[in-house]
């Protein structure tokens, strides 16, 4: 064994330690032997981290957060007065839409880009277009600023936690988190006395809008940041350690697109269940500040500034809470990752039952004080949250997951939140309506606590997840510093799921570019299942996909098909109702802007199968069988593909037809293209491939020359056992 490396992922030691034993990955690390951090330590002081990594980060994006944090409060605490100006009140609304608007295209962009330049320009665009706000002479005009304004709003919980996530190492996250949330109690408190001073003395509302030019400085300063390259504390310490360079063995992969990495962090159960607590919590979140401002007003006839300083003496509260999750954050997630979204739930429920009996007491100083507590109780929620999410999460898709977040509390919660507390404000009454609204905010929050409990019960498997990817890519990248090779196929520790039924478990097949590789097995052992998801149309629960050194687990099929994968289906692969012509221009639409090689393209596949050529204008349905393959087989191989993908290549088709699509793909193998396809029978696979991967109830149970397989009788018998006439014969 070799020099020892220390992996410190801030995580359990029995947990890490487990990972490593059980997922295999540490088989085909040579020379490597992964140490896990020191779960149960002290973690090292800030002080010492923050001298190391820079101050600057954490200083300009908190500060930076403070600015829009404080004008978005100090809209709410100044509802009544532009429900006087304009008469209505859709700042709800708005602050949905704006997040539609803005939040996922800003993660977008984070995750493809520099989140510098994302939290710099968003800020900047903030700190220009919200003073206009107090020009506006109508609830459009104001309407339609605010939506622009709101692309500072909530960057800070988006882009602003995945940059720190990279900024400074793990076991500091939680202390780090704490930090820049202290714009929220700044902003609450300081923030909203300032706004709620200005607007006195101006004696307008509009004054308070000019709080966001102090946004512009600190915009500029943003973008002297330094970049840090994503992922990189859960990587690069075992690779620099195994002295290899760690930007050269990243896979340069195309982009995963909106809808796959959707679908990947909803697939995180952890995610789901703190997706759908937070869409719930939204209720809180946005019908709070809304109705409490008019609640206030209402019942005990307060004025804008008697508001701002009633919630800057409950804003006052969270920096009672925050440092409980600056204490305690980190070392209770390195020594149980399940615990802050336990103390996460526990505390969203405290909140819901303190919220609702601080409305029904009869001396506004017994109000405050019960909601100053309330807050003090949910002001861990974030911390508690981001500390799971920057685990669980995959370092490409953080920013998107916070802002997933987001918008399913604004839009989820917050918009239909509003829809509802407005409908039961309005059947109460004018004073008692708030009072009704604010109440159902109560039973909403303990379901939220409860959807946190079960979702802590997943954390320490997320975690492994993304702990496994990690020894993976390591593994795999010390193969190919060895070897100086890359396959065409790689397939590691896939699980894939339809609904609730596991389909494939563990799966692990490696193909050489050249090869042939049959895949065989039952009906139902999960052959097609392996094709479509090397293929893209069906994205796994578990594992990696990799084409040719290009992770392709979460593409899209026609961004595979870009990596040169073609997939011919069995016997449903040409439309019958159009042309034999008109499917082969289907199959050089990827040629698409390339004229002249779609045009040789289109003749090479007549070339190659002449019997097409003097049936142009027929319908693909008037074809016998083996006439309609051969046109599937044609419209595939007119991408040039790298990877042929074949599933059943003999369905239903007559002896004469199979031998001619086996003599076409076997002069397909050998002009270069690697061919995996699945068989039914062992006799084909023999003629056509050396080597057998065999698959029964989504395991590979063998993996080796085919010749070895007919060996195998507890294999071969009960698949086989009907057909052995063709099989054997």
């Amino acid at each position: 064994m070799g020099d020892q490396v220390r992996f410190d992922f801030a995580v359990p030691d029995e947990l890490l330690a487990e990972v490593v034993a059980r997922s295999g990955t540490s088989d085909r690390v040579a020379d490597l032997a992964v140490m896990p951090g020191t779960g149960e330590g002290r973690p090292p002081p800030l002080i010492g981290i923050l001298r190391q990594y820079g101050y600057a980060p954490l200083v300009l994006l908190t500060a930076a957060a403070v600015v829009p944090d404080t004008f978005g409060n100090g809209i709410s605490i100044i509802g009544s007065n532009l429900e006087t100006s304009f008469h209505i009140h859709a700042m709800v609304f708005v602050a949905s839409v704006a997040q539609l608007l803005w939040a996922v295209p800003l993660a977008l962009w984070a995750d493809r880009g520099s989140r510098k330049v994302v939290a710099g320009v968003a800020l900047l665009a903030f700190s220009v277009v919200a003073p206009l706000m107090a020009l506006a002479p109508n609830v459009w005009a104001f309407t339609f600023l605010y939506l622009l304004a709101s692309v500072g709003f909530y960057v800070s919980e988006t882009v602003h936690n995945s940059y720190l996530s990279d900024a400074y190492p793990t076991e500091a996250r939680g202390r780090i988190f704490s930090w820049h949330n202290l714009s929220d109690p700044i902003s609450l408190t300081l923030g909203i006395l300032l706004f709620g001073l200005v607007v006195t003395v101006g004696h307008s509302w509009r004054w308070g809008m000019l709080i966001a030019l102090a946004g512009i400085p600190l915009a500029l300063s943003l973008f002297t940041l330094h970049e840090p390259d994503k992922g990189q504390n859960e990587s690069s310490h075992i690779l620099k350690a195994s002295g290899m360079d760690v930007h050269t063995q990243q896979d340069q992969a195309p982009r995963v697109l909106l809808g796959s990495a959707v679908t990947r962090l909803l697939r995180i159960r952890s995610i789901y269940f703190e997706l759908v607590a937070v869409a719930i919590l939204g209720f809180a979140g946005t019908g709070g500040p809304l109705f409490g401002s008019l609640y206030f007003a209402r019942r005990w006839g307060l004025d804008t500034a008697q508001r701002s300083e009633v919630y800057s003496i409950i804003g006052l509260a969270a920096f009672v809470g925050l440092p409980v999750a600056y204490v305690i954050g980190d070392r209770m997630f390195r020594r149980s990752p399940e615990r802050p979204l336990i103390v996460a739930g526990i505390c969203i429920a405290a909140y819901g039952v303190l919220f609702v009996t601080s409305l029904y007491l009869p001396e506004l100083w017994m109000v405050v004080a019960v909601q100053l507590l309330a807050t003090a109780a949910i002001s861990p929620l974030a911390i508690c949250i981001f500390l799971t999410l920057a685990a669980t999460a995959p370092p490409e898709m953080r920013t998107i997951c916070f802002a997933l977040f987001g918008v399913s509390a604004l839009i989820f919660g917050g918009f239909a939140g509003g829809v509802l507390l407005g409908a039961v404000s309005d059947a109460v009454g004018f004073r008692n309506g708030p009072t009704a609204a604010l109440t159902v905010i109560g039973p909403v929050c303990v379901i939220g606590g409860v959807m946190l409990l079960v979702g802590s019960r997943y954390v320490r498997r997320d975690i492994t997840l993304v702990i496994e990817d990690v020894l993976e890519r390591h593994a795999e990248g010390l193969r190919r510093h060895a070897e100086h090779r890359v396959p065409a196929l790689q397939v590691h520790n896939l699980d894939v799921y339809y609904g609730a039924n596991q389909v494939l478990f563990d799966v692990n097949v490696d193909v050489a570019e050249g090869e042939v590789v049959a895949l065989l097995g039952t009906n139902g052992a999960g052959k097609s299942t392996l094709l479509r998801t090397v293929a893209g149309l069906e994205h796994p629960h578990r594992g990696v996909v990799r084409v040719f050194g290009v992770t392709c687990t979460f593409l899209e099929p026609e961004q595979i098909i870009g990596q040169g994968v073609g997939l011919l289906v069995g016997g449903k692969m040409s439309f019958p109702g159009l042309t034999v012509r008109d499917n082969l221009q289907i199959g050089s639409y990827t040629l698409r802007g390339r004229g002249p090689r779609a045009r040789a393209a289109f003749d090479e596949a007549l070339d190659r199968f002449p019997e097409l050529a003097a049936r142009l204008r027929q319908p693909a349905g008037a074809l016998s069988g083996g006439e309609q393959q051969m046109l599937a087989l044609a419209r595939v191989m007119m991408i040039e593909p790298r990877l042929l993908l074949i599933d059943e290549l003999a369905l239903g088709l007559a002896p004469m037809a199979v031998d001619r699509l086996m003599g076409i793909v076997r002069e397909v193998n050998a002009s270069g293209t690697t061919v995996v396809l699945v068989e039914q029978s062992i006799n084909r696979a023999m003629r056509l491939a050396d080597r057998a991967v065999f698959l029964e109830r989504g395991e590979v149970r063998f993996d080796g020359r085919t010749v070895d397989l007919l060996e195998r009788d507890d294999l071969l018998r009960p698949v086989f056992l009907g057909a052995a006439a063709d099989g054997l014969g």
